[in-house]
């Protein structure tokens, strides 16, 4: 019963959200009247935007796009669930994870004696080693390193969406969950300006059950690409799912997008294949070189007919001076 007032109530608020921008209302309008914080309602409008229901039109403006519908949903599941529900995942559906967030900490008191925080507790934690120190410890099975400046949250867990934005935003919004349960367990406020400030520092963005990452794997080869700006494709085929993998960390989401928009495309063409492809450029580079005769040919013949034009122009002006003359 609780689980199905839980998503009665997600879905209410996102209706409501949706509503409140057809009647014209700014994000911050909708905060006050909903009682939602800034980044819970910039989670509802990523979703929706996401799945075409609404579009940004200026800072803090916002506009319908199409109506009403459902919006597709994220899944979070665990590496051990992953290995077993596999089967049910569709090819080039995207699976986030590897998520590291850094959150930036205000100035808080009696921060620098956290350790006796821990022991008080009674929270295993273990020293980090890195510049300035700090403590790392597990929390609702998160990985969580604490610093004097931040706190930096590992989450293992693997979100499925039709998107790579929708797994980000299903990955940022429990983010925040986590971060008021760590409010709580430290008795602390750690937004700066009213809001949390965090970096994704880490993020992978998989197209599961990918055909060319399908073909690699079977061949037992490994594919790398790198640009300008460092590694950012692999293939990989992590619990078996046969990925084709965008990991840079400051661009992997884009590039997801990208790399999924490339495979959607080739999907809408039965005959697109790399021989198709080879036999379509050497046909266009038949054309070209058929073209660059003709031209060969158009030229000769304009030169001709320049000539003749020159030489009947002469015999104009020779007929002209001896009609002239006679005529004296």
């Amino acid at each position: 019963m609780k689980t199905t007032s839980k998503i009665n109530s997600k879905r209410n608020l996102r209706l409501s959200i949706y509503l409140g921008i057809r009647s014209g209302d700014s994000p911050a309008n909708l905060c006050k009247k909903l009682n939602l914080q800034d980044n819970a309602i910039q989670y509802y409008l990523n979703n929706m935007r996401s799945n075409g229901l609404i579009e940004k039109t200026g800072y803090g403006v916002w506009s319908i796009k199409k109506p009403w519908e459902e919006p597709q949903k994220s899944t979070q599941v665990t590496p051990e669930k992953l290995r077993v529900d596999n089967l049910r995942l569709l090819p080039d559906m995207v699976r986030g994870h590897a998520f590291m967030f850094r959150i930036k900490l205000p100035k808080l008191n009696n921060w620098d004696k956290r350790e006796l925080f821990f022991e008080k507790e009674n929270l295993a934690f273990k020293k980090l080693n890195i510049p300035g120190g700090g403590q790392s410890f597990v929390y609702k099975g998160k990985k969580i390193w604490v610093t004097s400046k931040s706190l930096i949250i590992f989450e293992k867990s693997s979100y499925l969406a039709n998107t790579a934005a929708l797994a980000k935003s299903s990955a940022i919004f429990d983010l925040q969950r986590i971060l008021i349960d760590l409010e709580n367990l430290f008795h602390a406020n750690f937004k700066l300006g009213g809001q949390y400030k965090f970096k994704v520092s880490r993020q992978h963005y998989a197209l599961v059950k990918n055909a060319l990452a399908k073909q690699y794997d079977q061949e037992g080869k490994r594919l790398n690409i790198y640009s300008e700006n460092g590694l950012w494709f692999v293939i990989d085929n992590s619990f078996n799912l046969h990925e084709a993998e965008t990991i840079h960390p400051e661009s992997a989401d884009l590039d997801n997008k990208k790399v999924q928009d490339f495979f959607n495309g080739i999907k809408k063409f039965e005959n697109f294949t790399p021989e198709f492809v080879v036999n379509s450029i050497a046909g266009v580079s038949e054309n070209q070189a058929l073209y660059a005769r003709n031209i060969e040919s158009h030229i000769s013949a304009i030169q001709a007919l320049g000539i003749g034009v020159e030489k009947q122009t002469a015999l104009l002006e020779e007929l002209k001076r001896l009609f002239t003359k006679g005529g004296k």
